[in-house]
């Protein structure tokens, strides 16, 4: 059975940016904001610029800068000092995640255009009746892209739960007990779907009850409505904070059915310390466990724009590899040789020139159509464009 492995290079075709861009945007907003309230420095301006300097490095993308601070705050000459750096940690992760939703919201008319041609997903699934996906990305995509197709979609999340929060929207949520002993809700067997597993957190991801109970946010199947459910979550958080005129870091203000105050705390993983229990994380480590245990149900990963930096990640897919009989294919139209991390199964591991739209296409390339490979062209030339050069190109084929 084939499984999919993504990385950010597997959304950038739908309009999310890779990890260096994503940097500059976050690092200027940052920057702009650093003499309002968004960042506590406590006043003290050492902090401020060395913070400051931190995102005003071009050698380092964000998750090295949130790496950074992490380091700063373990080496922290005082307790006051690693409390502020730990707050400024916190807020940084609330930036990263309100950034990339702004832009998953941008991105909903391209990934509309660019899901016309992902029918390869449902084809795969007919072939074998199960998917499984393992992705490392924040983003809704391929949540939406299920919706789109109609496709059976489980996140080990359980359905038709009582949570209290319907007033918020609809939800899955699992317990941490139920995490803790491995009972995840996944297609099994002959059962036929998606099963998606998400390592790093989701937008759609909140711990609650002190962490006794996560929620994942569910859309209505409409296009674009797993993307807009967490922007009606996050709305709601703000009329609360508003009318209480406080917010909290990293996590949101709601009224739960009742009426009740409660704390949603967002899951988004960031920096270089990823599930080494060094700093408290909201996204459930079992989820990365049962990673470890489902890749085992597949003999062969295909992975999609990920770029092996994730030594946690690489640990597993080394042992995974110990069995000669699996095969990993690393779908990526800009990889020219085996990474240094796999040359030991280089046997095993084959590199395909694609990205995610072309991996697709090539599963079920009969339902390709000449109007979509135009369409195709057409947007691979508009992104060779700049923004003016685009405005320029929009003014000359409006009519007189």
């Amino acid at each position: 059975m084939k499984g999919l492995f993504l990385g950010a290079g597997a959304s950038v075709e739908c309009g999310m940016p890779l990890v260096w861009s994503f940097t500059s945007i976050l690092s200027k907003n940052i920057l702009s904001r650093l003499d309002i309230k968004l960042f506590n420095f406590h006043g003290d301006e050492a902090i401020k610029k060395r913070f400051a300097s931190v995102f005003q490095s071009d050698t380092m993308h964000y998750e090295e800068m949130v790496k950074h601070l992490e380091n700063w705050k373990l080496e922290a000459k005082t307790p006051k000092e690693a409390q502020i750096v730990g707050g400024l940690i916190r807020q940084v992760t609330e930036c990263i995640q309100l950034l990339l939703l702004e832009l998953q919201e941008k991105c909903l008319p391209r990934m509309k255009v660019r899901f016309e041609n992902y029918f390869g997903l449902q084809a795969l699934l007919e072939q074998q009746g199960r998917i499984e996906i393992f992705s490392l990305n924040h983003d809704l995509i391929i949540e939406e892209l299920c919706a789109y197709y109609d496709l059976g979609l489980k996140d080990g999340f359980y359905a038709n739960r009582e949570h209290g929060y319907k007033n918020l929207g609809e939800f899955r949520l699992i317990t941490s007990e139920e995490l803790s002993e491995q009972k995840l809700d996944f297609y099994e067997g002959n059962e036929k779907g998606v099963n998606l597993l998400k390592l790093h957190g989701s937008f759609d991801i909140f711990a609650i009850e002190d962490k006794k109970t996560y929620l994942k946010s569910v859309g209505n199947e409409g296009f674009g409505s797993f993307v807009s459910a967490i922007r009606n979550i996050e709305s709601k958080s703000l009329d609360v904070c508003q009318k209480m005129q406080t917010r909290g870091v990293n996590e949101l203000f709601v009224n739960d059915s009742s009426g009740e105050l409660q704390f949603l705390r967002r899951s988004l993983l960031s920096g270089g310390h990823k599930f080494k229990g060094k700093f408290e994380q909201i996204a459930p480590v079992a989820l990365f466990d049962a990673f470890k245990g489902r890749i085992n149900n597949v003999q062969e990963l295909v992975v999609i724009g990920y770029g092996f930096g994730d030594e946690h990640v690489n640990e597993v897919m080394l042992k995974w590899l110990s069995n000669p009989n699996n095969q990993l294919t690393i779908s990526n139209p800009y990889c020219d040789e085996i990474p240094d991390i796999l040359k030991d199964h280089q046997a095993q591991v084959q590199i395909v020139k694609k990205g995610l739209t072309d991996y697709l296409l090539s599963i079920d390339p009969s339902k390709d159509t000449s109007e979509r490979k135009a369409q195709r062209e057409l947007i691979k030339y508009l992104e060779t464009l700049s923004p003016d050069e685009i405005t320029g190109l929009l003014k000359r084929a409006a009519p007189l």
